[in-house]
């Protein structure tokens, strides 16, 4: 893949990551149902790609197998949340939310990779607070809608954090098929347990969404990331990352209208939310440079 192709590339799948938020409001499941079909669809799918690309699974040890597992229970509250969150706010206060996710790396890095905080990280995440801070005080009327978001946000956090320590023992290929299959099990348990089953089947309508949010959105959207990162460097993909916010209330405003619009003080707070991401990943690439420069 040639870089200016990787760029068009990584730049359509924020888009589609950004697109998943919209996809979760038109999709009139509850956020529990809808996150078992999500994560039985994409588990499929990446199984499907899989052999498709004839790369068979990774031998892996069982501490490592069952610590991935462990980390997809994770990735199954984070999505819950994330998907309640829109149900009872709006998608541009649930995706401007998810911003936060950094400020708690942050937080729960140091701990897990047993390491000094860095006092820039904590700068940063300062800001992301006073941005969340600004965000709330405009319209608490969203305060359930926020909370469930900062929840999302933080098992995003130590999920990605705990997927960073699988990523050296495993390919993140199979850390992602085994994680969505974990979830997918876990949902599935939870639901019958609390008897959630009669409301979970999808509607014709329902389904055409979903086979979008499970196979483009997650299946897709995942195996190209994995290929554009073979091309771009961190910087370029982490940028571009941070965009997913901005694409995503852009597509909110876009197919929901007045639905999703927000007081102009929201849009303030988005905005000093989303800044602290680039300077946060601004900071890391001039540190980066200047370690690389002090062992030339």
């Amino acid at each position: 893949m040639k870089t200016s192709r990787a760029q068009i590339t990584l730049h359509a799948t924020v888009v589609v990551f950004g697109f998943t938020g919209v996809l979760g409001k038109l999709i009139a499941l509850p956020a529990t149902p809808l996150v078992f079909w999500r994560t039985l669809i994409g588990a499929g799918g990446l199984y499907l790609w899989m052999l498709l690309r004839q790369s068979g699974s990774a031998a892996l040890s069982r501490s490592v197998h069952l610590g991935i597992a462990g980390t997809g229970l994770l990735v199954a509250v984070h999505w819950v949340t994330f998907f309640a969150a829109i149900k009872v706010s709006t998608v541009s206060l649930a995706l401007a939310v998810m911003a936060t996710v950094p400020m708690f790396v942050a937080l729960v890095e140091p701990l897990l990779r047993k390491r000094r905080v860095d006092p820039s990280e904590l700068i940063t995440g300062l800001i992301a607070v006073v941005g969340l801070w600004w965000m709330y005080r405009v319209d608490v009327s969203y305060g359930e809608g926020m909370a469930l978001a900062l929840v999302s946000a933080f098992c995003a956090a130590l999920f990605g954090t705990l997927n960073s320590i699988w990523g050296q023992d495993a390919p993140s290929m199979a850390v992602s098929r085994i994680e969505l299959a974990s979830a997918c099990i876990a949902l599935a348990v939870w639901m019958t347990l609390s008897g959630q089953w009669e409301a979970s089947m999808p509607t014709a309508e329902d389904w055409g969404w979903l086979l979008l949010l499970g196979l483009i959105a997650t299946s897709l959207a995942f195996a190209l990331t994995v290929e554009v990162m073979k091309v771009l460097s961190p910087f370029t993909v982490a940028m571009a990352i941070n965009l997913e916010p901005v694409y995503a209330i852009l597509l909110a405003l876009l197919i929901f209208g007045e639905e999703e619009v927000m007081p102009p003080g929201f849009y303030g707070g988005a905005a000093l939310l989303i800044s602290a991401l680039f300077l946060d990943v601004i900071i890391k690439r001039r540190k980066a440079r200047q370690r690389l420069g002090t062992t030339t």
